[in-house]
């Protein structure tokens, strides 16, 4: 027993000899934090990351607190996805995916809204973007994430469309909500519409795109898909069939 003692209290002075050495080992000059490698598409720079996720220049890489940072970083309203962990050579990668334009609404004037459903400012140097009309949002805020049930339709459109054909969704310039049960969909140059069901249009997206390979989506014309495996060609001039 007594053998058993005395390797025990040798045991705990070594553990605590070896956390007073290392304690000693990472407050040495070279584990301080000189800089951060930033990566994804965040446009802030590496001083306002620093600041904004309250890591501390100087400090040992190994006294910063990463969930904080990562916390306070991940409350930034137009941050979608934040990743941070200690790099290989003593410094800190931070990965960062802001939100993206990639539609437009109408509030009290002209926003953005990212694939996530985040209102963003409209700046003019952004690209040309599809617009989503038929319907105003009057109190919509900078940052807000819409749960609005025609924008999720909005996006979800949108984002199979690119999905399925990257070339038809470049000639998206408007998705309209004209109906409660039709979305138009506008495709540039001339006008172009495209009239799909509002609760089933991926299927209807497919056949659009196939008729976009084919070269038939061409000129003032109406193509209405809500009725199977048929597109209903017509005139702008006589209307939807």
């Amino acid at each position: 027993m007594l053998k058993y003692f005395v390797k025990l209290v040798l045991l705990m002075f070594a553990v605590a000899g070896g956390r007073l050495v290392f304690e000693k080992i990472i407050d040495l000059p070279e584990f301080a934090l000189e800089e951060i490698d930033l990566k994804g598409n965040c446009d802030m720079s590496e001083d306002s990351v620093m600041a904004l996720s309250g890591l501390k220049p100087g400090e040992s890489v190994y006294r910063q607190n990463l969930k904080f940072a990562l916390s306070k970083l991940s409350d930034q309203p137009a941050i979608v996805e934040c990743s941070i962990k200690r790099g290989l050579n003593f410094d800190i990668d931070i990965e960062i995916n802001m939100a993206e334009p990639a539609l437009l609404i109408r509030g009290d004037g002209l926003y953005c809204l990212s694939g996530e459903g985040i209102v963003l400012p409209f700046e003019s140097d952004i690209p040309i973007l599809p617009l989503i009309s038929g319907k105003k949002f009057s109190n919509v805020k900078l940052y807000d994430r819409l749960i609005d049930a025609d924008i999720l339709y909005a996006l979800e459109l949108y984002q199979t469309m690119m999905k399925v054909s990257p070339d038809l969704c470049s000639r998206l310039s408007e998705i309209n909500f004209h109906a409660d049960s039709q979305i138009r969909v506008y495709l540039s140059p001339k006008g172009t519409i495209a009239v799909l069901k509002k609760r089933d249009f991926t299927d209807a997206i497919s056949r659009l795109a196939a008729l976009n390979d084919n070269g038939v989506l061409e000129g003032k014309k109406i193509f209405d898909l809500r009725f199977g495996a048929v597109a209903i060609e017509s005139s702008i001039k006589k209307g939807i069939l």
